[in-house]
């Protein structure tokens, strides 16, 4: 199997492939693609897909600051 991971910026900038359209994540999953780092995915030796992940940019921490 083999393991192939693409920056969102690749995929949009220099046309990377992904097995997964990017405009699925925006227009029916309803996600910022602002929001994704990048789109990981399986394929076994035969070409078959085993796993896709979506890795997003989580917000910056922020402190609740109580008085």
């Amino acid at each position: 199997m083999k393991t192939t991971v693409e920056t969102i910026k690749n995929i949009i900038d220099k046309g990377a492939y992904c097995p997964l359209p990017i405009t699925v994540i925006p227009n029916q999953m309803g996600i910022n693609l602002c929001s994704v780092e990048s789109i990981s995915w399986t394929k076994q030796d035969d070409g078959q897909l085993v796993s896709l992940q979506i890795h997003f940019i989580p917000e910056p921490k922020t402190e609740n600051k109580t008085s």
